[in-house]
């Protein structure tokens, strides 16, 4: 390996022991002793010594470089936190809609503040804002996902709107906010050629927005593998580059000239995403290889992309699609070639090569297709099980079947597009033609997706266990002694088949409460013994929340939920329930009789009539027995206000939980008077911790050990202050999810 190429994964490394790992000092305390190490190797002759020199001095400098840039660069931003203060700041995209307004990416004094705004503005790049706004830095404002997610994308702050803008029109649009200008152009093309059913699939195919994808077929594309053609990736570039230098009459020179400019200005529409900035790199070095007489060396090529990214920002480590594209591409180069022999010698024999050539390279060009997905499935699986809850079980008869038919989607309608801005017509026949094939194409994906067993759920935490392990058998079988490929192979087989059969047995807990991290929403799993009982299912996450229970659900076995309680019809508390009705089989939903102004009652309703679901009105106290307990729901207590909803309360053993929806602190007592409550260990707090729930009196009364605050990222200052002061005064224990995530009490 050459020396660029094991410095820059030695500084990706640091990066990423800076982000995840160690505090700042701590760092500098490693940096020191690394820097020390490797200049002691200068006197020393040791075998392989100037490999780990070059590779310690990477180390050092990864890790002072990621702290010199949180001093320099991110330290100053937050100089800005704190109260409400008067800025101003550039526009730098277009708004993106949100349910209370919309929220756009700004910049301020060098670095990038994403604002959310109240209500609708009409505002493009260039735009200059000023505002009166609360900022925050990303870390208290969010959940350390969340946090990560930002800072990964160079997004160092949150503003929210406390006063009325003032907008400045820019003259003409910024230089460097043309990419920007032509990827809306460009959808915009793409949802006025295509038809409904076809045009969402193109855009986040062509553009990587995919917002115009239902629900149902990203969990059908998820199952059967193929998420990763519609998230814009080193694939899309390849097919560019395939494609210039096909037009270039395989010229070199001129396919530089023309494709780097081209693969640049695609990177730049797309705002530089770490996957595509990887493979720009890398097609770069390939086509300008050749020119300077050198040897084009794939290892440098990506070890040289990924310290670029880091170097700009040491978070993009964080970056999930920076971490799957690179782990994609390792794999493909350690493993791809390796397969192919494999499979030749296999079921190749010499003579039917002879016999039959065109049959043959048929063939070989099959098996390159599998060894590829192969090879980049390797170093991602543990990364994809982790992540996304799911790893397919077809997704290489997926790839097979259908990733050359979207690499002539890709490219044609790339064309279709390119066209109907030269004229017109002629965009509109081709892009007539393509409906056809992508049409195909989902109708195939829904197919495959109803094979039974297509895809494992794996959010476990002995999964977690098994990927921590894998790296550990990779790391043994790529640098020690030990090179038998069926050992390896058998051992990993092995450990993930008890990975999924220990996730999916049955706890011996008697009770186990879980308060799902989605974000400034609420939905809650209550299993007691065998019974499944869901509370509210909505969130602010793009992962919706019906999709993220029942990932979960499906995960330990479970296709059934008993009960579906909903406290009231707000878009936090439902807007993820027609998901879960569309994955899950539901016994009966209970629900206040109460009007929305939302039109989410009637959309309920229709959905739990499509899945053949009973919906049940609450105007009187349901209470329903089971082995080892009870499960109290609690008709609303006043007749008055939206959130006065229904209340659930669990009871197993002794131990109960409480659930009193948006209640505010006068139904609250209310509440705990007419049913007696009292000694409640867990508390879920109400309005997601608003200042007007979760009052002194019902503290008092119930006196929880356990407040759980289910809130996300929001502009309404949850939780309140004065609540997270009474709840410590209580003595109760808080956490919130938008802290620590996910939360899982078993009793």
């Amino acid at each position: 390996m050459r020396k660029l190429a094991i410095f820059s994964f030695a500084f990706a490394a640091a990066a990423a022991v800076y982000v995840y790992l160690l505090p700042p000092k701590v760092c500098l305390i490693a940096a020191g002793v690394c820097l020390l190490c490797g200049l002691a190797l200068c006197f020393l002759r040791l075998p392989q010594a100037k490999r780990v020199r070059i590779a310690l001095f990477g180390l050092t400098a990864g890790l002072l470089w990621s702290f010199g840039y949180e001093q320099f660069r991110i330290a100053p931003l937050r100089e800005h936190c704190g109260a409400n203060e008067e800025i101003t700041a550039t526009v730098c995209d277009f708004p993106e809609a949100t349910k209370y307004g919309c929220r756009v990416v700004v910049r301020l004094d060098g670095g990038r503040m994403l604002l959310y705004l109240n209500g609708e503005q009409t505002l493009r790049p260039g735009d200059t804002l000023r505002l009166t706004a609360k900022v925050a830095d990303v870390s208290r404002g969010s959940g350390e996902e969340e946090n990560l997610y930002y800072s990964s994308k160079d997004i160092r702050l949150l503003g929210f709107q406390r006063s009325e803008p003032e907008i400045t029109t820019a003259e003409k649009i910024p230089l460097r906010d043309y990419p920007t200008v032509t990827a809306k152009a460009v959808r915009e093309r793409i949802t006025a050629l295509f038809s409904a059913d076809t045009e969402g699939f193109l855009r986040a195919l062509l553009t990587g927005d995919r917002s115009g994808l239902t629900y149902e077929t990203k969990n059908q594309m998820s199952l059967v593998g193929i998420s990763h053609v519609v998230a814009v990736s080193g694939l899309h570039v390849s097919l560019i580059a395939g494609a210039v230098l096909l037009l270039c009459f395989r010229r070199r020179r001129l396919a530089a000239v023309v494709g780097i400019p081209a693969m640049l200005f695609f990177a730049a529409m797309l705002g530089f995403p770490a996957s595509v900035v990887r493979a720009v790199v890398m097609h770069a070095v390939l086509l300008l290889a050749p020119l300077f007489r050198r040897e084009n060396d794939a290892p440098t090529s990506l070890g040289f992309a990924l310290l670029l990214l880091l170097v700009e920002n040491p978070w993009a480590i964080a970056n999930v699609g920076l971490q799957l594209s690179f782990g994609a591409t390792a794999g493909i180069l350690l493993f791809t070639e390796p397969l192919l022999r494999w499979m030749e010698r296999r079921f190749l024999p010499g003579a039917f090569r002879k016999k039959h050539p065109r049959l043959s390279g048929l063939a070989r060009g099959l098996f390159s297709i599998q060894a590829m997905s192969l090879g980049a499935t390797v170093l991602t699986l543990p990364l994809v099980a982790a992540y996304f809850g799911t790893v397919s079980l077809i997704a290489l008869v997926t790839n097979l079947l259908l990733l050359t038919l979207i690499g002539y989607l890709f490219t044609f309608g790339c064309a279709a597009v390119l066209l109907s801005f030269l004229w017109r017509p002629l965009g509109a026949a081709l892009a007539w033609v393509l409906d056809w094939g992508v049409r195909l194409v989902l109708r195939v994906i829904g197919a495959l997706s109803r094979i039974p067993f297509a895809a494992v759920y794996t959010q476990s935490d002995y999964i977690c266990l098994w990927i921590a392990g894998f790296y550990v058998l990779l790391a043994i079988f790529l640098f020690g002694r030990c090179r038998c490929k069926r050992v390896f192979c058998a051992a990993v087989a092995a450990t993930l088949a008890c990975a999924v059969a220990f996730s999916m047995l049955p706890g011996d807990a008697a009770l186990t409460f879980t308060a799902l991290n989605v974000g400034q929403g609420q939905c809650l799993l209550l299993q007691p013994g065998g019974l499944t009982v869901v509370v509210d299912c909505g969130g602010s996450y793009a992962d919706d929340a019906g999709e993220q229970l029942a990932r979960r659900l499906l995960m330990q076995g479970k296709t059934q939920i008993d009960f579906l309680v909903l406290t009231h019809f707000d878009e936090d508390h439902v807007g993820g329930v027609p998901q879960l009705l569309s994955r899950m089989e539901v016994g009966t939903i209970l629900a206040p009789d109460q009007t929305d102004d939302g039109g989410n009652r009637e959309r309920i309703l229709t959905a739990a009539e499509e899945a053949g679901v009973a919906v049940r009105f609450v105007r009187q106290d349901v209470t329903v027995e089971f082995p080892t307990g009870r499960l109290e729901i609690f008709a609303p207590v006043r007749e008055s206000g939206d959130n006065d909803g229904i209340s659930a309360l669990m009871s197993v053993e002794e131990y109960d939980i409480l659930i009193t929806g948006d209640m505010d602190a006068r139904s609250e007592q209310l509440l705990a008077v007419r049913h007696g409550l009292h000694d409640i260990e867990v508390l879920v707090a109400g309005h997601h911790g608003s200042r007007y729930s979760t009052g002194s009196a019902l503290l008092q009364t119930v006196t929880p050990e356990i407040v759980v605050i289910s809130v996300g990222e929001n502009s309404y200052g949850h939780p309140a202050p004065e609540t997270l002061a009474r709840i410590e005064v209580s003595g109760a224990l808080a956490l919130r999810t938008d802290e620590v995530g996910t939360i899982v009490i078993e009793r």
